[in-house]
């Protein structure tokens, strides 16, 4: 080796430290940025993805369950805005009042529902270690089956919840929600559906409506 490369090549070693030592220090960041390209090549899912509920989705979706009376048909398929719309609507006032900024994800049979829950007004004994800890709002993660019970009412079983990066045991999850959304008895989430909806399936590509009498 020649003496006038050596400090090129000690040079060079302390470049390439800082660059993986920066890569260490700003991994969350540089993933939150390929994560999109990743997914873009893949075909995973992405947040952006996900269902949010608004006034026109909420009209197309009332639009299509209209559709099961005046055009006769057995189902309509609806998107995750739709679903996303109609869930929020069909939510019991007191319930809705304390969740914000909802998104919705749909699975196989189940439901992920991405939401701003206000904490604030569930009892400190219900939270335990938790209670020391949360915000007023909180960003947690909601999911389980959703089903219908009889025509024009339906139930979204709550059987994980994530709080803080953490899932909590279903047992805790359905505590919690029962605390966090009157009305939600052991987890169970009451929802009202436009009037003829007698059965729901939901898939990753959308969820089937079904009119009473539909195979």
């Amino acid at each position: 080796m020649r003496l006038w490369t050596l400090p090129f090549r000690v040079l060079g070693i302390f470049v390439l430290a800082g660059l993986v030592s920066g890569a260490w220090l700003f991994r969350a960041e540089i993933l939150r940025l390929v994560r999109p390209q990743i997914a873009r090549v893949t075909g995973s899912p992405r947040a952006d993805g996900a269902g949010r509920p608004g006034p026109a989705a909420l009209a197309r979706a009332k639009d299509k369950v209209d559709s099961l009376h005046g055009w006769g048909a057995d189902s309509v398929v609806l998107t995750a805005n739709e679903m996303a719309a109609l869930l929020v609507d069909g939510l019991p006032n007191v319930a809705r009042g304390h969740l914000d900024s909802m998104s919705l994800e749909l699975g196989e049979s189940r439901v992920t529902v991405s939401a701003r829950l206000e904490t604030a007004q569930i009892p400190k004994e219900s939270l335990g270690p938790l209670a020391g800890v949360l915000d007023p709002w909180e960003r947690v993660l909601a999911a389980g089956p959703v089903r219908v019970v009889k025509v024009g009412q339906a139930e979204w079983r709550i059987d994980a919840l994530v709080l803080r990066g953490i899932t909590l045991p279903e047992a805790t999850s359905r505590r919690l929600v029962e605390r966090a959304l009157p009305g939600a008895a052991g987890g169970v989430v009451p929802l009202t559906l436009p009037k003829g909806v007698a059965g729901i399936r939901v898939r990753r590509d959308g969820v089937s409506l079904y009119r009473q009498g539909s195979p």
